[in-house]
């Protein structure tokens, strides 16, 4: 008998164990699922920013380029010119 006991008390209280249960798991998981889905949106934008940030200064650097390379030309021309002009 002593063994009966336990037993029903385990059937007795398991499905209120699970009615209570339940409830708590579920928010638990849903506001969890939010939470990661949030962070994840959070990453995505955060990723963007730094891909515009990275083109744009990509785009200062090949116009730097451009431009040191324009003033070189010029600075080969003007000397060129002089030195044709003194011969």
């Amino acid at each position: 008998m002593p063994v009966l006991a336990p037993y029903l008390i385990g059937v007795v209280t398991a499905p209120l164990v699970v009615k209570i249960v339940k409830p708590i798991v579920r928010g638990t998981v849903k506001a969890t699922v939010g939470l990661a889905l949030e962070v994840k949106r959070a990453a995505a934008e955060a990723g963007e920013e730094f891909q515009d940030i990275a083109a744009e200064v990509s785009s200062d650097k090949a116009a730097e380029a451009v431009m040191s390379a324009d003033v070189a030309a010029k600075t080969d021309r003007s000397r060129a010119a002089a030195g044709g002009a003194a011969n």
